[in-house]
């Protein structure tokens, strides 16, 4: 594949991580749970057992995939668009995936537990 398509894919990463971050924000300022990020099609706030809770453990772990997301997209897009930057890509690219894994794993429990 061409770089073109990476490229891409940088600029749908760093778009996730921006939103994350965002998501965050709002979610702290007004107290609702982010039902796009966090719940499944099957679920919904108002069914959520202690949302208080819910939102103290799930909002660290938003912000830190939305941090993690945003830093790899932006040495991404460098990467490919301005400067090869192999190394530290490399090292992102790692990060993302490890940090995204656990996001999913991490944030399925809590639906698990709460829900």
């Amino acid at each position: 594949m061409d770089d073109s398509f990476f490229g891409f894919v940088s600029i749908i990463v760093l778009g996730c991580g921006l939103y994350a971050l965002y998501a965050y924000i709002k979610m702290k300022k007004d107290g609702h749970i982010n039902e796009t990020l966090l719940l499944g099609k099957n679920q919904m706030e108002f069914q959520c057992k202690d949302k208080d809770a819910f939102m103290k453990k799930a909002s660290p772990a938003v912000l830190l995939f939305g941090v993690v997301s945003t830093l790899y997209g932006v040495v991404d897009l460098i990467h490919y668009y301005v400067m090869k930057i192999k190394i530290l890509d490399t090292i992102a690219m790692i990060a993302f995936f490890v940090v995204l894994i656990w996001f999913m794993v991490y944030t399925a429990q809590l639906r698990k537990k709460f829900f």
